[in-house]
């Protein structure tokens, strides 16, 4: 007879080996995007572009790294005032850093949640997750707005219709972005009706945690999150060739709202850069170029840090989904753990 210890392990044996399903699925995708992409660009023309590039302007996009974690690491201090006392702002930053390291590399970046939350010391875990899944959503909103935007403008002509349509895209997201609450609202009805979780409406209530004054603060960092983004692509391209502000504001925030939507590699390898070179084409720039650059912005704002992150790690050998099992069964019986 089947004990409960067996049932329990066999359930885990079959949790970790979709896991790995996964993961080494998005590994083969973001090899076989990666190796079309290049095979397409040709190495010789990546490494000419490499041996040509003007280092100062890739050393000036790499800084920047410091400013991207900076306004993240800020703002997750402000989003933190609202289940902590006087939260330190190294602690925001070593939140951030251990879940850049452990969502980086997870399907969904589900392991940023469980990072973010594992780092912070007496706050309910279930409203850490909650304001985490709350700044992803921001971020997804401003990505989105700028990128719909940003393909208005690579395949429409008329400026009479562009601009109109820009600000409308720019108020709905913005009313959108001020009434996130309303996805709670939402989650809450389609959590009582089908899925009947106690986690789900504790992960939620952190929807509704912000103030509107916390709403407009976490705006402009979200705002500046993505211009940071935008200079670093500008610098990074710059390196290689000639481009403008604008184009590589259009450029990017296109190449990163398509990369947003499709989370099927490994680090949004391979969606990234072929957004590159298809979106920065249509400026003139080279594919060498543009895939370098697009590179360079994962190696400095993905690949560094997440190595970086693991200095932060606490608990060891324990896979993301795990941890986010954790977090729960802890916030029933330790709603302040």
């Amino acid at each position: 007879m089947e004990t409960k210890y067996n049932s329990i392990e066999k359930i885990k044996t079959r949790e970790f080996r979709k896991r790995l399903i996964s993961v080494v699925t998005r590994i083969v995708v973001s090899a076989i995007i990666l190796y079309f992409i290049v095979s397409l660009v040709t190495w010789q023309n990546v490494l000419s572009a490499y041996q040509s590039a003007d280092g100062r302007y890739i050393l000036f996009g790499g800084l920047l790294l410091i400013a991207n974690i900076g306004i993240r690491a800020l703002k997750w201090r402000i989003m933190l005032r609202t289940v902590k006392n006087r939260p330190a702002f190294w602690e925001a930053f070593g939140s951030v850093m251990l879940g850049i390291s452990l969502g980086s590399f997870t399907p969904g970046e589900i392991g940023d949640f469980a990072g973010r939350a594992l780092h912070i010391s007496n706050a309910r875990k279930s409203h850490l997750v909650g304001l985490a899944l709350l700044d992803k959503a921001q971020i997804f909103v401003v990505t989105s707005a700028a990128g719909v935007i940003s393909l208005l403008y690579l395949f429409l002509s008329d400026s009479f219709f562009i601009i109109p349509i820009s600000f409308f895209i720019g108020f709905l997201s913005l009313v959108f972005f001020m009434r996130m609450d309303m996805l709670a609202v939402f989650g809450h009805r389609l959590n009582a009706s089908f899925f009947k979780k106690s986690w789900v409406t504790r992960v939620l209530d952190g929807f509704t945690l912000l103030k509107s004054q916390q709403l407009f603060t976490t705006l402009l960092c979200t705002l500046c999150f993505h211009g940071i983004l935008v200079v670093q692509m500008f610098y990074f391209i710059h390196a290689f060739g000639e481009i403008t502000l604008f184009h590589a504001f259009i450029g990017t925030s296109a190449m990163m709202f398509v990369k947003s939507c499709l989370p099927i590699s490994l680090g949004d390898l391979g969606i990234r850069e072929a957004g590159s070179i298809f979106f920065f084409a249509t400026f003139g720039i080279s594919q060498a170029a543009a895939l370098n650059a697009s590179l360079l912005l994962f190696v400095v704002n993905v690949l560094f840090p997440s190595i970086c992150g693991t200095i932060f790690l606490k608990h060891q050998h324990i896979t993301a989904w795990t941890i986010i099992q954790s977090l729960f069964s802890k916030s029933k019986t330790h709603p302040h753990d």
